[in-house]
């Protein structure tokens, strides 16, 4: 299933952005999205590095011998979901920036099918090519950013590939805002903050993960079968661990065998926005020809010798009593009391937070916060 490789892309990528500097970093991204990106880019590729591609998101039929069944396997691994699987939480918005002209039909393939555009760039002047790329961020309705993009390079610019959007949802139930109050968060340190914690006790779904180490929750959103995962690590685990652990198989798992109970649920605010290179990555990942200008392959989508400067997410998410980025949500928020058998989930610590759709198994976008929203340091 396209939703498995899906799945277990957002979490390499997720266990490969939590660390810099041997510090945590809080983050947004969608490896949903990056994921049919890299199936656009295989379609423009030749050569070995287009296998390597292939391999690496497990839809290699290269031992196929017969060129059209090898096509339409191909296709059907890598194309199974679209775009609008992500439209049902948020807004995106892709480019491919390049300096030399691009084959026809590949510019078609990208727009029809994966929603990308190709846009012409100057190759060596930052400025304008700033310029561009901003004004182009800036046609995303609703965009929470004002410069996507504010990098130079040293070369000349070959092809840039850029990904903005933004998770945004409405909870199926708001959370009281006369129930948001200050509380305790503990980062990986112990160090104690004061944070804006949103509180309601509701009916949820739940499930104790004890080999794993983790407790999960899922808050319905407006959409149908779309959730909100809240994953807490155990006293004995913190969110390195956890997502070191975390596969395709825990993410369906924790889902099939949840429960209802009555949750006390206490959630801090959180917003993060970033700009994400995936360059670091791909080339982790062994990847590193799609960069070099003599050995991209990229032969099937430019007119000429090209190679991809850099490949970048600019994302968001802001969480808060009625979802994120969300104008408004209809339904009244109500408050319910605590009763016998409740379960309390503080989330009180470095946690994950990502988005389900449940009928596909599949995580549209993932969260690390290792710091909530507005906090203020209280002591060690």
């Amino acid at each position: 299933m396209m939703a498995e490789r899906v799945n277990e892309l957002t979490l390499k990528l997720a266990n490969f952005l939590l660390e810099k500097d041997g510090e945590w970093i809080s983050f947004s991204i969608s490896g949903f999205i990056a994921y049919l990106t890299l199936s656009l880019v295989s379609k423009g590729l030749q050569g070995p590095i287009k296998d390597q591609l292939l391999d690496f998101m497990i839809c290699n039929f290269s031992i196929i011998e017969i060129p059209s069944l090898r096509i339409i396997m191909e296709h059907r691994c890598l194309n199974s979901m679209r775009m609008d699987e992500f439209y049902k939480i948020g807004s995106s918005k892709s480019a491919i920036f390049h300096s030399k002209p691009a084959f026809e039909t590949f510019r078609q393939i990208a727009m029809e099918f994966y929603v990308t555009e190709m846009h012409d760039i100057y190759p060596t002047n930052n400025f304008l090519q700033q310029n561009i790329i901003n004004e182009w961020g800036k046609t995303l309705s609703d965009v929470p950013y004002i410069n996507i993009f504010t990098d130079t390079f040293q070369e000349e610019l070959s092809i840039l590939i850029i990904s903005e959007y933004f998770a945004r949802f409405g909870w199926k139930s708001p959370f009281h805002p006369k129930k948001t109050k200050g509380e305790i968060f503990r980062d990986k340190y112990m160090r104690i903050y004061a944070a804006e914690f949103m509180e309601r006790v509701e009916q949820m779904m739940y499930y104790n993960d004890t080999a794993i180490g983790a407790s999960i929750v899922y808050i319905s959103l407006q959409e149908d079968d779309t959730y909100a995962a809240v994953v807490l690590p155990h006293h004995d685990t913190n969110v390195q661990q956890l997502l070191g652990r975390m596969n395709n198989q825990s993410i369906y798992k924790w889902f099939r065998d949840s429960k209802s109970h009555r949750i006390d649920l206490h959630l801090p605010k959180f917003g993060l926005v970033n700009r994400i290179s995936l360059k670091p990555f791909l080339e982790y990942y062994k990847l590193e020809s799609l960069f070099k200008k003599h050995e991209s392959g990229l032969k099937s989508m430019i007119k000429g010798e090209s190679y991809i400067n850099d490949y970048m997410h600019v994302s968001s998410i802001n969480v808060d009593e009625i979802g994120s980025h969300s104008i408004s949500n209809d339904k009244q928020p109500h408050i319910t009391r605590i009763s016998a058998g409740t379960i309390v989930f503080l989330v009180n610590k470095p946690f994950i937070f990502y988005l389900y759709n449940s009928k596909k198994q599949l995580i549209l976008h993932l969260s690390v916060v290792t710091m909530p929203y507005n906090y203020k340091y209280l002591e060690k």
